[in-house]
């Protein structure tokens, strides 16, 4: 196996010293234009890569994000990602991703010491559970820590920016209950996630306030095919006049069944989902559901890390939910 290309063969090729070879693969304004030329022309033809690990830890801190991915890559929590992703190549960084088992805080904690051994400026967590909160609050840098997580938490001394999950239930409930349906069911996702209590929570608020039961029906999952599972259930046992789903995967499985029974959707049942995946729009009835905007949570996620950086008071960023109504629900 050959070895691999050095920056000393870089610069004996281009024949110039190693530190002008580094000023140019740093974009150092003092290389003049000729050798700059030269130098890339070496890199390109010798197939150098640099060792920017062993860059980070030789200049002891780095400009890098660290992104711990301490969540399943639900359909949120990937547009999150990628938007984070985008948000930190359009700012001229770079980031470096770690994974981790949110339900077991040794594997967050060994994410965190990775992603430290690459000296990163900060470190923004993509979490579905406040177990991950009570791991983070007890880290020692945990002021350049930035999480990205819904609902309420009791961790003040953490920075955290989130998509207002109760204000988006408080809608969808009370969008079904201005048409005069009473006879509403929640159907929740996986009650471990920090999403689906906040969801919960708020739809049985809500129904408390109208005077109306709030009957829920709890779940593991938040697949088609959990809410297909539901509807089925629902055929045999009553149908109620609205359905709100934890999210528009359970909302769409919920709307293929009950149509493939004969049920009119909204006029026997109205459907409203939570997330505004692609299908909603496309699926026939089109979804009503809540829109969460999911590139602006990435990208003041991105912000909130340079305000760890100056040395700023930690402080929570909620972004609010929009309503849209469409065929399954509309009046």
């Amino acid at each position: 196996m050959p070895s691999p290309v050095t920056l000393a063969d870089v610069a004996s090729s281009a024949g110039v010293s190693s530190q002008t070879v580094s000023r140019v693969l740093n974009n150092h304004p003092s290389v003049r234009p000729g050798t700059r030329q030269r130098v890339m022309a070496a890199v390109t033809a010798l197939g150098y890569e640099p060792n920017l690990a062993a860059r980070s830890l030789a200049s002891g801190s780095s400009g890098t994000v660290g992104i711990l991915l301490a969540a399943s890559l639900s359909h949120g929590m990937s547009e999150i990602f990628a938007a984070l992703a985008r948000a930190v190549h359009d700012h001229g960084s770079e980031f470096i991703l770690a994974t981790a088992d949110g339900t077991d805080p040794a594997s967050v904690t060994a994410a965190l010491a990775h992603l430290r051994g690459y000296r990163v400026g900060s470190i923004v967590v993509l979490a579905q559970r406040t177990d991950v909160l009570a791991v983070l609050s007890t880290q020692r840098d945990q002021d350049r820590i930035i999480v990205v997580i819904s609902g309420q938490h009791a961790f003040a001394s953490l920075r955290t920016v989130g998509i207002d999950q109760a204000l988006g239930e408080r809608l969808a409930t009370q969008h079904v209950l201005d048409q005069g349906r009473r006879r509403l069911l929640h159907i929740t996702g996986d009650l471990a996630w920090q999403d689906a209590t906040e969801r919960l929570s708020a739809y049985q608020a809500v129904c408390a306030e109208a005077g109306v039961p709030g009957r829920w029906i709890g779940t593991d999952a938040w697949t088609g095919e959990t809410g297909a599972r539901v509807a089925r259930r629902l055929l045999e046992s009553g149908l109620p006049d609205a359905i709100l789903a934890a999210n528009d995967d359970i909302a769409l499985g919920v709307c293929h069944e009950l149509l493939a029974a004969g049920v009119r959707v909204p006029d026997d049942v109205a459907v409203v989902g939570f997330d505004d995946i692609p299908q909603a729009r496309w699926s026939t009835p089109s979804l009503s559901t809540v829109i969460q905007d999911f590139d602006m949570l990435g990208r003041q996620a991105l912000a909130l890390t340079a305000e760890a950086l100056d040395g700023g008071s930690p402080e929570s960023m909620t972004l609010t939910p929009e309503l849209v109504v469409r065929d399954s629900s509309r009046p």
